[in-house]
Parts: structure tokens; C-alpha cells; sequence
């Protein structure tokens, strides 16, 4: 056999490299998404927690998030706002010696929520813009806007009732400050929400169109199964169980938590597909603002009913692809406003 020849040695390297490149493209993608799922978890669980006055969107992956099977008898907007401030053990996402960071993701978020007709039904409306800023890994940096339409079934006299819903989610990725597009997904997701909800005794709350006043326990179930159409691929296949808990202490305290628990499979890349595991625990203690800390009730309301919220949360992501698996522990606090008409 005769040795190869100078230029063939340099075009197979050629060669190798290109594959090297256009692999590494889908697998960084890869990898990104499921930090974004899980950011958007914690992002969720904040606006979830069981706050009777700060209005917050009701378009959650968590069950126990308030009124989110909950019939309206009108419509109504609202605007929500959140400033993070976390500690990220592993900002860059590496299986090992990631780097730790400061991260900076603040959300400003507007939500149409109506009845639709005289139907079983709400659809709500959602458009969010978020900003990420690491501290030690500018690399990471980017921004986001999103929206979604969701349609979900509620029973207007029992808002612990089985609760389906379809909605549909595209969500656009730019270079810092919005300067270039990076990617876009669209998600189209079906699911079903599920919550048990308990008084102060651990009593059953009798079912009512709206039992949040009452409940001071609070379990709940979100499953759904999605697609996700990527730009540039991979797209993928995802299937969610998502446990949630809440307990009200008191007017100004409560605390939540929840468990994201996702399988996601990836479209063929070069004849390799992508399978991964993701689970994060997630806890929330949140500590709301007293109105008569600003005066009165209208001047609280007229500032967004603050929330402080202090959460740890920690992601561990498995793969059959060696380099995409990761872990992070997040820890941190936000404010949390919001304003309801």
C-alpha cells in the first residue's frame, strides 16, 4: 500500500476539520438550549410563587402558579418586570472546570390574558424581552425576545379541575444589545395542569372558581409534550413532568418549590443523534413588600407590589454526547413588580 501523498494528507485534514466545524455548531446549540430551559424554569418559578397582590403572568410551567387555571370574567393586561441577581457555578456549561459568575438577567414581560366567548377557555397572550449578562464569561452574553398564544381548557366553577391547554412559543436570539440575530425557535407544546389545593389545617379547599385566597398548601402537576422547530438545527422532541409545591406562611411570606424534570431528544446531526436527561430542583422564598412600607396600598400598586424573592436552584444535564453534559448551581435574588389593568 502506498503511503499517502502530501496533498491528500492536507485535503482528509481539510476534511476532518470541516466535519469538526459543522458538528460543533449543532452541539453548542444543543447544549444551549437546555440552559435556556432550564433559566426559563427558574424564570417561572419566581413569577409562580403564591403572591396574592403582585400580579404576575399567568403562562407557567408550574400548576401552582396563581389563577393559572382560573376562569376571568374579563379580560385583562398585565406587565411584569424581574432583576436577577445570581451566582452561576458554571456559566460556560463545561462538563468539568466551568467557570463561575456573576449573572445579570433582568425580564420585562407584557400578558393579554381573556375568556374566550362564553366557552370553557382562556387564551392568554405573552411577550417577554430578557437580557443576559455574565460577569466572567462576556462570551455567553445575548439577548432574547419571546412570545406565545396559549389555549387552555378551565372549568369556571372548580379551578382545581384538569386543566389541558396548546400553545405555541417562538422566541428570537441576538448578539448583546440586540445588534445581530443569533437563532429562533418556535415550540408548539401540549400539556395539562393539575393542582390540589389545602387551607391552613391541611383541610381539602372545596372546589370554587377561585380558591387562591384560601389555600395555604398547594400541590401541583404540569405535563407536556412538545416540538421544537430550531434556526439553525437541530430541532428536537421534549417530554415534561414538572412537580410543584407551594405554602403560605404569612401576607408577606410563602415559599415554593418544584422540580423540572425534561427528556430531550434532538434531530440526526451527520447521522448522530442527541439524547438528553435534564433535572433541576428548584427553591423560592419569597418575602413581599408590606404596603405600608410606601404609605399606602395605591402608592404600592402604583410601584408594582415589590416582591423580593431569594431562590437556589441547581441543573444537572445527562447526554449520550460526550462534552454536553453539565451541572450548575444557580443561587440568588430578584425584585419582582408588577402591574395589573
Amino acid at each position: 500500500m502506498q503511503a499517502s501523498s502530501p496533498r491528500n494528507r492536507w485535503l482528509g485534514g481539510l476534511a476532518a476539520l470541516g466535519s469538526l466545524v459543522l458538528c460543533a455548531g449543532p452541539a453548542a446549540a444543543q447544549v444551549r438550549d437546555q440552559v435556556e430551559d432550564g433559566n426559563a424554569a427558574r424564570t417561572d418559578a419566581i413569577f409562580g410563587t403564591p403572591n396574592i397582590v403582585t400580579p404576575v403572568p399567568e403562562d407557567s410551567l408550574f400548576a401552582t402558579t396563581p389563577g393559572l387555571e382560573r376562569q376571568l370574567r374579563r379580560s385583562q393586561f398585565t406587565i411584569s418586570g424581574l432583576v436577577p441577581m445570581f451566582y452561576n457555578s458554571n456559566a460556560d456549561a463545561l462538563p468539568y472546570a466551568g467557570t463561575n459568575s456573576g449573572e445579570f438577567s433582568p425580564v420585562l414581560g407584557f400578558t393579554w390574558s381573556t375568556p374566550v366567548f362564553d366557552l370553557p377557555f382562556r387564551f392568554t397572550a405573552n411577550g417577554r424581552a430578557e437580557i443576559d449578562r455574565f460577569t466572567q464569561v462576556p462570551t455567553a452574553d445575548f439577548d432574547k425576545l419571546a412570545v406565545s398564544g396559549r389555549l387552555q381548557y378551565v372549568d369556571a366553577s372548580n379551578d382545581q379541575a384538569w386543566s389541558p391547554y396548546v400553545s405555541y412559543a417562538p422566541r428570537w436570539d441576538f448578539a448583546p444589545f440586540y445588534r445581530t440575530w443569533n437563532a429562533t425557535r418556535q415550540d408548539v407544546n401540549v400539556g395539562v395542569n393539575k393542582v390540589f389545593n389545602f387551607d391552613g389545617a391541611f383541610n381539602r379547599v372545596a372546589p370554587s372558581g377561585d380558591t387562591f385566597e384560601a389555600t395555604a398548601w398547594s400541590f401541583g402537576i404540569t405535563a407536556a409534550l412538545q416540538r421544537r422547530f430550531r434556526d439553525p438545527t437541530p430541532g428536537s422532541w421534549a417530554a415534561f413532568l414538572v412537580p410543584s409545591a407551594t405554602y403560605v406562611f404569612s401576607p408577606t411570606w410563602n415559599i415554593s418549590g418544584g422540580v423540572l424534570l425534561e427528556r430531550r431528544a434532538f434531530d440526526a446531526v451527520g447521522g448522530v443523534a442527541q439524547e438528553d436527561w435534564l433535572v433541576e430542583p428548584i427553591v423560592t422564598l419569597e418575602f413581599v413588600v408590606p404596603a405600608t412600607w410606601f404609605g399606602s396600598a395605591a402608592t404600592a400598586a402604583a410601584i408594582g407590589r415589590p416582591a423580593l424573592d431569594f431562590q437556589v436552584a441547581y441543573e444537572k444535564n445527562w447526554s449520550n454526547i460526550t462534552g454536553a453534559s453539565f451541572e450548575v448551581l444557580h443561587v440568588g435574588a430578584a425584585l419582582k413588580l408588577g402591574w395589573r389593568f
